[in-house]
């Protein structure tokens, strides 16, 4: 088995690409900037451009597609906005059409994608992954970077999408920002603070890219979130209590985000809650299904 992984510098990648290893999984990667950060065989490709050093297919077997601009980096901007699609699905566009002139088949294609799939909103309904899609951008971003990753099918490829949540991980991510504000004794619940935040530690994601690689029934798409479900008021004051702090201040009023980062900021002020039953029912076992255990995991040292 040799393993091709996009995006494999960011959050998931680097802890993936460390645990495919340690399965002694062969890893290679594609990447704007090489660089021999993991002792591994890193591939130059400008998607945007069209380039793709087509070494990179060389005894592939497998492709784990996590390549993408971050969500919530910068405000919406139309600009930001195709920089979050293009990067995803002309990406995958690439990757599916040099395999297709080189006529290298691949045993699967494991494709990231989000819970934003059923969008940012307020009802308390529990989504499913046979659900219809919301109808705003983050919902359709995600329909058309599913898309992208269901056109391997034609090679054809078994393919998996995991619709993932918030990624729990120390230093990094979203976990980073929301524990400096607590830190700093300015942390506090967002909006309602009643709004979902579907969350799975860094590990459990990592694992269950590594299942979905070596077990042939995984097939299509999942949702990849840990099975309690936790709002964003629950998961300030968990940290916090994980932390030793104490939280201050009120909550931080929509319309201040609102200001600050326009329509992005319905992706933390609105949240949908997302079930992990058919993630549980394909026998995948977290290390880490509660939040409380996640948290003292991470900042266990």
């Amino acid at each position: 088995m040799k393993v091709l992984i996009t995006g494999g510098s960011g959050l998931i990648g680097s802890r993936l690409t460390l645990l495919l290893q340690e399965n002694n999984i062969e890893v290679v990667h594609l990447t704007r900037a090489p660089s021999s950060k993991f002792g591994i065989k890193t591939y130059k490709w400008n998607w945007k451009k069209k380039e793709i050093d087509e070494n990179c297919f060389n005894g592939i077997t497998d492709i784990i597609h996590l390549a993408g601009a971050g969500v919530a980096d910068r405000p919406w901007t139309m600009d930001r906005k195709h920089e979050i699609i293009k990067s995803r699905v002309e990406t995958a566009n690439l990757i599916f059409q040099k395999l297709k002139e080189l006529n290298r088949p691949i045993n699967s294609f494991i494709s990231a994608s989000g819970i934003g799939y059923y969008g940012a909103t307020t009802t308390e309904q529990l989504f499913k992954e046979e659900d219809q899609p919301h109808d705003d951008f983050i919902a359709k971003s995600c329909i058309y970077w599913e898309k992208s990753a269901d056109q391997f099918s034609q090679l054809p490829t078994r393919v998996v999408k995991l619709r993932t949540g918030v990624v729990l991980a120390k230093d990094k991510g979203a976990l980073a920002k929301i524990d400096k504000t607590i830190k700093l004794g300015i942390g506090s619940p967002i909006g309602t603070g009643k709004q979902a935040m579907p969350w799975i530690h860094i590990n459990d994601i990592a694992n269950l890219y590594l299942e979905a690689l070596l077990d042939n029934t995984y097939n299509g798409v999942y949702n990849a979130v840990a099975p309690q479900s936790i709002n964003n008021e629950e998961i300030t004051k968990e940290i916090a209590r994980t932390l030793n702090k104490k939280l201050f201040l009120p909550k931080v009023p929509a319309f201040v985000l609102r200001t600050i980062y326009g329509e992005l900021s319905d992706v933390v002020l609105k949240g949908s809650n997302v079930s992990a039953k058919k993630l549980l029912n394909s026998g995948f076992e977290f290390q880490y299904p509660t939040l409380k255990e996640a948290l003292e995991d991470i900042y266990k040292k």
